[in-house]
């Protein structure tokens, strides 16, 4: 066998050796790893994000929409929507200017689309796995001189983004704006005109 002068003795060490003889549990999963889902530094992260939300933030609430028979499930939509009573969160956004068009109905605010984010723990925190999707609504605030005021906004698309060490911190909700549609918006603000009791967990927009 021919002698191999750039192999040195050590070199031919079986690579499957543990390094200094450590077990499989201390090589796999050292005392310092950058994912390690139990870090104290993920910690601290999604604590600095709560707490930068919650100072920069605006106070929102969030209708969630129920999983009624008449879901499309290939389009993910319902033409008769309806909604579990809004949950409060803080969320930040940058308030779209107002622009009006004009529709054979009258004057109406033009579809303005907006992002909003979230602390990804806080919405986990409430609603699991499930997040936010397609469908939901999102009331923000608006403080504005004039008498047209955006309000709902239609969750588009929702994704987490902010990732620290393998996790994400943030969840943005690419939003669309819907002033006068009455077909998906909650009627929370009409139920005096309805004359109805609402259920306790659901608000119906009929």
């Amino acid at each position: 066998m021919l002698h191999r002068f750039s192999q040195t003795p050590s070199d031919t060490i079986a690579t499957n050796t543990p390094l200094g003889y450590r077990s499989d549990i201390e090589v796999m999963h050292p005392l310092y790893q950058v994912h390690d889902i139990n870090s104290r530094d993920i910690e601290t992260a999604r604590r600095i994000v709560k707490e930068m939300i919650s100072v920069g933030g605006g106070l929102v609430q969030v209708h969630t929409r129920t999983m009624n028979e008449d879901v499309d499930d290939i389009w993910d939509e319902d033409p008769d929507p309806t909604y579990w009573m809004p949950q409060y969160f803080k969320a930040t956004f940058v308030p779209q200017p107002l622009e009006f068009e004009l529709t054979q109905w009258g004057v109406d605010v033009a579809n303005n689309q907006t992002e909003i984010a979230f602390a990804l723990s806080d919405i986990y925190e409430k609603f699991g796995e499930r997040l936010l999707r397609t469908g939901d609504l999102i009331e923000v605030p608006y403080n504005s001189v004039s008498a047209q005021k955006p309000k709902y906004y239609y969750v588009n698309n929702a994704q987490e983004k902010g990732n620290f060490r393998y996790t994400w911190l943030y969840l943005n909700c690419q939003s669309s704006l819907i002033s006068g549609d009455v077909n998906i918006r909650p009627a929370t603000d009409q139920i005096q005109l309805i004359g109805y009791d609402m259920p306790e967990n659901v608000v119906d927009h009929q």
